[in-house]
């Protein structure tokens, strides 16, 4: 017998029950990426998609409070700085969980380099409400101490993309957001004795006078 070779259109190829045809084929994938410092890769941050975005650029965050007329916000030290932001129309995929980092002024660096000194205010939160409460007190840098001053620096980022990619330009994502700010102790109290450091004025209820105080006084003008 003689068995006739086959051709292209004859021969076919089965692997894992599936054969390959002009329109799809088989890959290997191999992550390769041992690095600790970066965030787990996605198919979206290993190579920049648009997420929707028509222009290429990357989301940013618009701030709400502070308001963002005010360049360089004045945080009180010992108080809980509320911050609320929104983001640009470019933002196409929203963070799921975002982290804050504070920067200490220019003179204050890590320990042994040159580098700056950065903290951790916040890691890996909940973005879905677009606000964080920011405790001077309890989330401050390790064994420092917050000082009045200028040149202090807040940056947010998307938790997923990480520190170190947050400067990279992934088309409707977040953009590494900072706003620098300065730190002020408050001498109210300190110059206002029995004043209450957060007292508001506004909202000061007033003395309620007597109905009766207010007959006898009518009737001591009239008889004089």
């Amino acid at each position: 017998m003689v068995v006739e070779p086959l051709n292209k259109r004859q021969l076919q190829i089965t692997l894992n029950g599936a054969t390959p045809t002009a329109d799809s084929g088989f890959g290997i994938s191999l992550d390769n990426d041992d690095s600790n410092d970066s965030p787990t890769k996605t198919s979206s941050e290993s190579k920049p998609s648009s997420s929707g975005s028509s222009n290429g650029q990357p989301g940013r965050i618009v701030m709400k409070t502070p308001p963002r007329s005010v360049e360089s916000p004045l945080f009180e030290i010992a108080s809980k700085v509320k911050l609320q932001w929104d983001y640009d129309d470019n933002m196409k995929k929203p963070p799921s969980k975002i982290t804050i980092r504070g920067q200490m002024p220019e003179g204050y660096t890590q320990p042994g380099t040159t580098k700056p000194l950065y903290w951790y205010i916040a890691q890996n939160v909940s973005a879905s409400g677009k606000a964080y409460t920011w405790d001077t007190i309890t989330q401050s840098p390790p064994g420092y101490t917050l000082r009045e001053g200028t040149g202090y620096k807040l940056f947010i980022i998307d938790s997923d993309i990480g520190w170190d990619n947050s400067t990279h330009v992934y088309p409707g994502r977040l953009f590494q957001f900072m706003l620098p700010f300065s730190m002020y102790n408050s001498r109210y109290a300190q110059t206002n004795d029995g004043v209450p450091k957060n007292y508001n004025p506004n909202a000061a209820s007033r003395p309620k006078i007597a109905r009766a105080s207010v007959l006898v006084a009518a009737a001591i003008v009239f008889l004089l």
